[in-house]
């Protein structure tokens, strides 16, 4: 597809940007960025674009704008964050009669198209953050990644790359609404969890967390997920796969023995499963262990 772009460049004199143009090595080892600033966009601002090689992310700290991507309108208002992919049809605007203040970044390069995906995956470009935006780490991150294009040194793309991994992890952090500490984890998720771990060898269900906990199956799943990352019975999976890792690794026992250690009798399931979450087979994790 073909690069294009029309645009109305009505922002205030106190707008910063700036652009980079980094090597092939540092465009190979990092994250890197094209272009980012802090915009007070007024109207008629205006973005119109498709097939920029970048993905883009913008944060609204005031005023608002509106997105359309994916044909889909949106209103974009202050604790709003939008990542899109530079590639497809992408049209934004100021529309509040009060500037548009926001932060972005265009980046490439690592597993940004991986976070992207993930950041869409359920359906939508745009997320609403929680508290004061001016407060929020996305802000205090972007405003460390312009100090920085600031202050150029022969170690800024180093910073920049951690900084700019460091902005993806937290927009997932937000949106899956993982910025808990640990003291807040439910103590009977912490219960469920140890009790996952003392009983590898023995099947777990739903139906049997749920008499246990006194918790419907629904909420359970939804919780665990929510706080460990994964539902309980994937989890068992991934403590019997780790498990056995380390009796192939380190204890003579067979692999049959290995497998009955871990809860998974039937030797072929147990290779299949194996092979599927660590891409190599018992035997074949064994011998360049």
């Amino acid at each position: 597809m073909a690069y294009w772009e029309t645009a109305d460049h009505s922002w205030t004199p106190d707008s910063s940007r700036f652009f980079n143009t980094p090597s092939q090595k540092n465009r190979d080892l990092f994250y890197v960025y094209q272009e980012m600033g802090h915009f007070k966009a007024l109207k008629p601002y205006y973005t119109e674009r498709s097939g920029l090689s970048s993905y883009l992310i913008k944060f609204t700290l005031s005023g608002e704008g509106s997105l359309t991507y994916q044909e889909r309108t949106e209103r974009i208002t202050p604790g709003d964050v939008f990542f899109i992919d530079c590639r497809n049809y992408q049209y934004y605007k100021t529309v509040s009669e009060e500037p548009w203040e926001m932060d972005w970044i265009h980046i490439s390069g690592g597993q940004t198209k991986a976070f992207y995906e993930e950041f869409v995956r359920t359906g939508t470009s745009v997320f609403h953050t929680q508290g004061d935006p001016w407060q929020n780490p996305l802000h205090m991150i972007m405003t460390k990644l312009l100090y920085l294009q600031d202050k150029q040194t022969t170690k800024t793309d180093f910073e920049s790359s951690v900084l700019i991994h460091e902005l993806l992890n937290e927009l997932l952090i937000q949106k899956y609404q993982l910025n808990f500490q640990d003291q807040d984890i439910p103590a009977y998720i912490l219960e469920m969890k140890d009790y996952i771990i003392d009983h590898l060898q023995e099947p777990i269900t739903l139906e049997l967390l749920e008499h246990k906990f006194h918790l419907n199956r629904y909420q359970l799943n939804k919780e665990f997920s929510r706080y460990i990352g994964m539902p309980p019975i994937e989890y068992q999976i991934h403590q019997r796969i780790s498990k056995a890792k380390d009796l192939l690794r380190y204890s003579d026992l067979s692999i049959q023995e290995v497998a009955t250690n871990v809860g998974l009798e039937n030797f072929s399931y147990f290779s299949r499963l194996f092979k599927k979450k660590t891409g190599l087979a018992p035997s074949t994790f064994r011998k360049i262990g």
